[in-house]
């Protein structure tokens, strides 16, 4: 055998053991990607099954009320959505994803293939690629999954940012104004108000209550959370009256941008007759959203004795009708 021939062999040996190599790496990859996919079923099969909710019914109760359990079903979302182009992409991705552990914090979802009615369940946030629950320290021990505890549960305004805090979905994305404000400075979170602390059984296998996050995160379907979100207050100087609104949310206000804050203004002379009437919308369509803590100011010419009423209601798409706008605060003096 001439040396052009071993030479041949050679690179064709080393070629095919490079070639072999690949096609491990491409093997192990894919079953990789099965064994990870086998985990998501058995996890999604324990979760229709209601394996979930037999062990943890205080938290699976909390969470089956809030919009999480409802993010794909809800039906103002899906008559929204229905809008969108690209919705799969933009939208869906967000109410319908695959665990975000898996395809990563702060990185934009992706839309699962299946169980989509579940929405935001627990294993969007807490299921990782080899089917352990992630969550924070004192999680209760069990052998039907592996526990792991996670800082990320301790502080987890970057585990919120994931569908909260995308630029590109301008819709959802509060934790970008949340960032800016005084709360995150002062070292609170998205948990702080929207999951507040509770004292409860965490699982079946817990002994004794424990300190933990209640599971509802409360918003705008809330009346409890938007009466909190903002305050309306009444001054009065010689011949004038001023209203002050103030946003006392930890984000811009109102948060979606198909929101709508309506401030309605009434001054009634003595003898109670209208005086005067005024009407201040709130939106993104307006670009004039409330950042954190922001002040807005209305001054009315008042004589003494008049009577200034400000009522402050919220709307939760441009469809909804005003009989059923959320009253957030209202506030009613005279003028002395």
């Amino acid at each position: 055998m001439n040396r052009r021939c071993t030479l041949t062999i050679s690179v064709c040996l080393a070629l095919l053991f490079v070639a072999f190599i690949a096609l491990s790496k491409r093997a192990d990859r894919g079953n990789a990607r099965a064994e990870t996919k086998t985990h998501h079923d058995d996890a999604y099969q324990a979760f229709q099954k209601g394996k979930c909710k037999s062990c943890h019914p205080a938290i699976w109760r909390e969470w089956e009320k809030s919009m999480h359990a409802q993010a794909w079903t809800d039906v103002i979302y899906q008559a929204a959505a229905a809008q969108v182009a690209d919705r799969e992409n933009r939208c869906d991705a967000c109410h319908a994803p695959e665990p975000i552990l898996v395809t990563g914090i702060g990185k934009m979802p992706i839309l699962r293939a299946r169980h989509r009615e579940a929405g935001v369940s627990c294993l969007v946030c807490h299921l990782d690629a080899d089917g352990a629950m992630h969550g924070p320290p004192a999680s209760a021990e069990t052998n039907f999954h592996a526990n792991i505890t996670n800082a990320v549960y301790t502080e987890p305004t970057p585990l919120c940012a994931t569908c909260h805090g995308q630029p590109s979905v301008p819709a959802h994305d509060l934790v970008t104004s949340f960032r800016e404000s005084r709360f995150a400075a002062e070292n609170k979170t998205c948990a702080t108000c929207h999951m507040p602390a509770v004292k409860r059984l965490q699982s079946t296998a817990s002994y004794e209550s424990i300190a933990g996050r209640k599971h509802t995160w409360q918003g705008s379907r809330s009346v409890a959370q938007l009466k909190r979100a903002a305050t309306l207050n009444l001054n009065f100087t010689e011949n004038s009256a001023t209203v002050t609104l103030q946003n006392k949310a930890g984000h811009l206000l109102p948060g979606n941008i198909y929101r709508v804050i309506v401030l309605d203004v009434t001054l009634f002379t003595a003898a109670g007759n209208v005086r005067q009437t005024s009407r201040h919308t709130f939106s993104e369509a307006q670009a004039n959203r409330l950042p954190a803590d922001a002040r807005r100011t209305f001054v009315f010419d008042a004589q003494a004795g008049d009577t200034i009423e400000a009522r402050l209601r919220y709307q939760l798409t441009t469809e909804t009708p005003e009989a059923s706008w959320i009253r957030m605060a209202e506030v009613r003096a005279i003028v002395p």
